[in-house]
């Protein structure tokens, strides 16, 4: 059985673990942090996701995925026209750089300095963050349709992209604020609406209710 490394709040671990749901493919996830020495054995970099299937080791989301397209072509993620596929690769591009720089502060202050880390939250980098995050998201409002998905008339790789960080998002910052961004905020929730990503929300949304508890019991 194919079997992900990663852990359950990384955004790219998420990313890689959406797609093998939406595609059906059986696998395991196996807790291993970024650095740790299994994940260093299978990466050169030591970095989260990778993969083993089929006796290789696959590393980074996007070719990950692109490897599972080959490997499992029961329900694609990559459309099949030319245009759609090429705006399907450029919206996950966009997501996993320009849109996971604007995000991931607030996720990094408000949840990993004092959940995991004991340190409060740097006011001044999420001050700094509203201008790039501003930018992405009306970026992302400007792109996406009324309704429905990111770059066709189904999931693509891209609504698997940009969901992952935004939900990243979420659980540093709350809502998407839907006076300013409708269609993004109303696009994220038709997505966790999704019978597989509202599995993983919760299971992820315990895990944060756990990382709460253990920080406040602790002296």
């Amino acid at each position: 059985m194919l079997v992900l490394y990663g852990i359950n709040l990384s955004t790219f671990t998420r990313k890689v673990r959406l797609a093998l749901l939406e595609k059906g493919i059986p696998h395991r996830l196996e807790i291993a942090p970024m650095g740790s020495p299994k994940v260093k054995a299978l990466h050169p970099l030591g970095k989260i996701p990778v993969i083993q299937d089929q006796g290789i080791a696959v590393p980074d989301s996007s070719v990950i995925i692109a490897y599972l397209e080959r490997a499992y072509p029961d329900r694609p993620l990559y459309p099949a026209a030319a245009v759609p596929l090429a705006r399907a690769l450029w919206l996950e591009e966009y997501a996993d750089t320009r849109l996971r720089e604007a995000t991931l502060p607030y996720f990094s202050e408000h949840v990993v300095k004092p959940l995991f880390q004991g340190k409060p939250a740097d006011e001044a980098a999420l001050a700094a963050a509203a201008g790039p995050r501003d930018e992405a998201f009306n970026y992302l409002e400007s792109e996406l349709p009324p309704n429905g998905y990111a770059a066709g008339e189904s999931l693509t790789v891209a609504d698997v992209a940009i969901g992952a960080q935004l939900v990243t998002y979420c659980q540093g910052a709350g809502a998407i604020d839907a006076s300013r961004w409708p269609k993004l905020a109303r696009y994220l929730a038709a997505l966790l609406a999704r019978p597989h990503w509202s599995e993983v929300h919760r299971e992820e949304e315990s895990a944060l209710e756990a990382a709460r508890a253990r920080r406040k019991g602790s002296p």
